[in-house]
């Protein structure tokens, strides 16, 4: 790979990877700050009620929206950015108001079907969080395609980070007493602490306007951004559709047990997550500029880094998922979740390659192939989760069907992808890396037997840094890594 493009891969993946790791730890923050202070129950109506309203938000916007962000970024003149800015928020307010409206008069239904009545939370929560995230996302949105990434990154950054700070604000000053409303009302709160600077920026660069679609622009938008929305809505259901099956067959305190094995296991997903945000533009440049040999060596250097580093994950869960459930939750979570997380854990390994596999998708402009990768995997997983959950009813039943349904994803995309697009796994790297996580999960496994209480926090500390040293040193031992790769990355660290 050439210099310039091997720096800029490494430096505008591990930008973005830091940013988005801190964004993602506000999951592991969360859990147990709910968890010990007021249950599985809470925590596991908190999860559900915003991933419903994250499913509403998503399919508000009807796919308006796409030509702004198309070509927003090469408007020059600020009128022209107020143009395409305006005519889509008020139509996505009008819609966010009316599903609003539609939440309020379905309050029965919701509560009964979803939630079976096992915990409360007042319904006007939900429209205050709808408009309000709305206004912050509308705000990131015009920082993003406007090319300001660094307030983008910050607003997106500070967002959780408020959420978590007025919730300790909150524990302190009603010792202990949190609930739904609470949670989701301190969400809004920060939304609306993030979007009021950045409107007062919008404001001051294109105005203030009332502005509609034509009838003919609105019908050509939808057109455009619709099947993007679509597929959104199938990632979600992809990646959370089992806590609603565990909710009908099981319970809401079952999702609360769930959850949290399920978010520890899926944290090595944000690598890939990350490296999508920078990926497809750097594979697009050398893809236009006749270099498709760079953008496959780079794709096939973001596989190899994402294995090497999800590969010791898998077997990490596998020895420590207890004890870190343990102190992130609590005893009886550990007990009945424990197994979730390394199956989550295999699971993400092939959801991260599906998702760095579809930035070639992206590139070659297959979106279709990207939505239908998504959408057999999403059918695959209702239906398996409507039929086996209703047999066995366990909550490992959820982790399995989530395992199968990111494998059966990858084998799709993966067949599309090979017809025109050098892929390589390294195979040798693998053998490299699952030697390595062998040996690593051994000596962690002889550790936690000999140890009396292995819950605590300086035990869990200590043996995962005594895990990534031995896995990283047995690594140089069986030189996984090449002199050419140690020179690169010794002279992109020193400068």
């Amino acid at each position: 790979m050439s210099q310039p493009y091997y720096k800029s891969f490494i430096k505008d993946n591990f930008i973005v990877i830091v940013g988005v790791a801190l964004v993602y730890m506000k999951g592991i923050i969360l859990m147990p700050i709910i968890i010990k202070s007021v249950g599985v129950t809470i925590y596991g109506g908190f999860v559900l009620l915003t991933s419903i309203l994250g499913i509403a938000f998503g399919l508000s916007s009807f796919g308006t929206g796409f030509r702004a962000r198309r070509f927003m970024p090469s408007a020059k003149a600020m009128t022209e950015r107020g143009e395409l800015f305006y005519p889509q928020f008020y139509f996505n307010i009008l819609i966010i108001l009316i599903l609003s409206l539609l939440f309020v008069l379905l309050e029965k239904p919701l509560n009964t079907h979803f939630f079976k009545n096992e915990v409360s939370f007042s319904i006007w929560i939900i429209p205050l969080y709808l408009v309000l995230y709305f206004l912050y996302s509308q705000g990131t949105d015009y920082f993003r395609y406007t090319s300001r990434v660094h307030y983008m990154t910050l607003a997106v950054i500070c967002f959780p980070y408020l959420h978590i700070g007025f919730i300790l604000l909150y524990l302190y000053a009603a010792y202990g007493s949190i609930s739904i409303n609470m949670l989701v009302v301190s969400t809004a709160l920060s939304a609306l602490l993030i979007a009021i600077p950045s409107f007062l920026i919008i404001f001051r660069e294109i105005g203030s306007r009332i502005s509609f679609y034509k009838a003919e622009d609105l019908l050509s938008d939808i057109k455009l951004g619709f099947p993007l929305i679509l597929g959104f809505v199938v990632d979600l259901i992809l990646a959370g559709g089992d806590r609603y099956f565990i909710a009908f067959y099981l319970s809401v305190t079952d999702v609360g047990y769930y959850v949290p094995g399920y978010v520890l296991g899926s944290l090595i997903v944000f690598i890939p997550k990350a490296m999508g945000t920078a990926l497809p533009q750097l594979l697009s440049r050398a893809v236009d500029t006749g270099s498709e040999a760079e953008a496959q060596i780079m794709l096939n250097y973001s596989i190899k880094i994402f294995l090497l580093l999800a590969i010791p994950f898998i077997f990490g869960c596998l020895a420590l998922s207890k004890p870190i459930l343990t102190l992130l939750a609590n005893q009886q979570v550990a007990e009945k979740a424990f197994w979730v997380t390394p199956i989550v854990a295999l699971g993400t390994l092939f959801y991260g390659l599906n998702i760095i596999l579809s930035n070639v998708m992206f590139v070659r402009m297959k979106t279709n192939a990207m939505f239908k990768m998504n959408l057999i995997a999403a059918l695959f997983s209702l239906l398996s989760n409507f039929v086996l959950i209703y047999f066995f009813r366990n909550i490992i039943i959820a982790a399995i069907t989530s395992f199968l349904s990111f494998f059966i994803a990858f084998v799709y995309g993966y067949k599309i992808v090979i017809k025109e697009w050098y892929v390589n796994f390294f195979p040798t790297t693998i053998a490299k890396a699952l030697a390595a996580s062998a040996i690593m999960y051994c000596l962690l496994l002889l550790i936690l037997i000999g140890l009396k209480t292995p819950n605590t926090v300086s035990i869990v500390l200590l043996t995962s840094v005594l895990g990534i040293l031995v896995y990283t040193g047995t690594l140089f031992v069986f030189k996984t890594f090449t002199k050419k790769e140690i020179v690169y990355l010794k002279g992109i660290i020193l400068g």
